[in-house]
């Protein structure tokens, strides 16, 4: 991100590259999730993936930033429907008790490439950073024949009588205004504006004022709402989606900021500190797969979830460690605890949703349980990195040395070209900061631990 900001001149605003994306994926996921079960999961899924690719087909055209931004939203538009109708084919095809199976491959699939990903687009942006999106139309044809070529097997159920103009596109705005004003506001707070600036204080109220808004909204007006507040009912739905909203910053925040605490605190040069996420994310590989089989052989997932949230919430209370005073290998070790925690969340948290539900919310239910994590995943992000930011831009900014370089320091760019003492000042701050961020996420993972100890047992059949 630093190089493509870089070269728009917007080197202060990088994050906006992410969070563009992050938002509209984030605010159209339900959408996808409602438009399967009224117009049939082939349709919605070849929709998404042609929204994705002619966003990624105009992040490589864009000739400014804001046109970045901008193709980055379409993007993100395409790559909620994917992101969502995946786990609803799997669902709607394969029986509850062998879901585990399945969604541990697809699981499996996005861990890899979140670790791949990254390394592959540091080599493109070494020659033309644009082929970071050029890529993603050259992957769409191997993709797009293998849909093809299976499309009679992809379920296509519909409701009768129902068109356009039955999609709560109320619900969508209002949703969409809720979550981008809390996310604008964690953002700015601090670093672009003041916190008790006009802006972020009315970027707040109207966030939060617009959360029960929504649920009235959905509860009296649209007849097929956007999210059917009945699914509620079911008590594994409402822990569920409690857990993880509230677990999914522990997994974003950690992958996001390791590498720049590498790169600022230990002193790693940015690929290192790329592959440096490994000790996380390969147990996260390995107890996400191993967990399927687990929860498929027994049927029972409440176990699985129990154990894999107390081991997230230890491993997150254990990284607040993280300062570049303690031996690497333990560093790596507490990388690995906290993974294998994650891991056994990544699907059980979907499955226990799905146990009590019949077919006809199914969608709904796999939706829901997907987007409150991708919506505490983005709001906690926005919170981490407002704490972070704010906390390592005021210690660079106390030290006259380094107070010349805290643009290059946030956006963690050539790192190793600065003085010594200006690297030394840097990693104390960065290593101060990246512990109070542990400390806030671990507050915010707690009360996701403690609703899923309410859950239901269930048995999978």
């Amino acid at each position: 991100m630093p190089t493509i900001a870089s070269e728009f001149g917007a080197l202060n605003q990088q994050s906006w590259i992410a969070l563009s994306y992050l938002l509209t994926n984030t605010v159209f996921q339900p959408l996808y999730g409602r438009a399967t079960d009224l117009f049939g999961s082939r349709a919605v899924l070849f929709t998404a993936v042609f929204i994705f690719e002619f966003g990624s087909l105009l992040c490589a055209l864009s000739k400014n930033f804001i046109w970045l931004c901008c193709a980055r939203a379409v993007a993100g538009m395409g790559g909620a429907g994917i992101t969502v109708v995946i786990m609803v084919i799997v669902s709607q095809i394969v029986p509850l008790r062998e879901r585990g199976n399945y969604m541990g491959i697809m699981y499996a699939r996005i861990v890899i490439a979140t670790v791949m990903g990254p390394l592959i687009g540091g080599i493109f942006v070494s020659f033309d950073w644009r082929w970071c999106f050029w890529i993603n139309l050259i992957i769409a044809v191997p993709a797009l024949a293998v849909l093809v070529m299976f499309v009679g097997k992809l379920p296509h159920t519909t409701k009768p009588d129902v068109g356009w103009r039955d999609i709560d596109f109320g619900g969508v705005a209002i949703l969409g205004v809720c979550v981008v004003s809390i996310c604008l506001a964690f953002n700015w707070g601090g670093i672009v504006f003041a916190w008790d600036s006009k802006i972020v204080i009315v970027l707040l109220v109207v966030g939060f004022l617009l959360v029960p808004a929504f649920v009235f909204w959905e509860m009296k007006v649209p007849s097929y709402p956007l999210i059917p507040m009945k699914m509620f009912r079911f008590r594994n739905v409402t822990t569920s989606s409690v857990n993880n909203f509230f677990t999914a910053c522990a997994l974003q925040g950690v992958f996001l900021y390791l590498p720049s605490y590498y790169q600022i605190v230990r002193h790693d040069k940015q690929i290192i500190s790329g592959l440096e996420v490994l000790p996380y994310i390969m147990p996260v590989l390995l107890t996400s797969t191993i967990s399927g089989l687990i929860i498929a052989k027994t049927g029972a997932v409440r176990n699985v979830l129990w154990f894999g949230g107390f081991f997230n919430l230890l491993g997150t209370g254990l990284l607040i460690m993280l300062n570049g005073r303690h031996p690497r290998a333990v560093e790596y070790v507490l990388l690995v605890l906290t993974g294998l925690g994650a891991g056994f969340l990544m699907q059980s948290t979907t499955l226990s949703a799905q146990s009590q539900v019949t077919r006809d919310l199914l969608a709904t239910v796999t939706t829901m349980a997907m987007w409150s994590r991708s919506l505490g995943g983005i709001i906690g992000v926005a919170m981490q990195g407002s704490i972070i930011t704010n906390l390592f831009k005021r210690g660079i900014l106390a030290s006259p040395a380094a107070a010349p370089y805290v643009n290059q320091l946030l956006a963690a760019e050539n790192v190793s070209s600065l003085p010594a003492d200006v690297q030394s000042i840097a990693a104390l701050s960065y290593g101060s900061a990246f512990q109070m961020m542990m400390v806030a996420t671990t507050v915010f993972c707690t009360p996701g631990f403690i609703v899923s100890l309410i859950a239901k047992k269930q048995k999978l059949s």
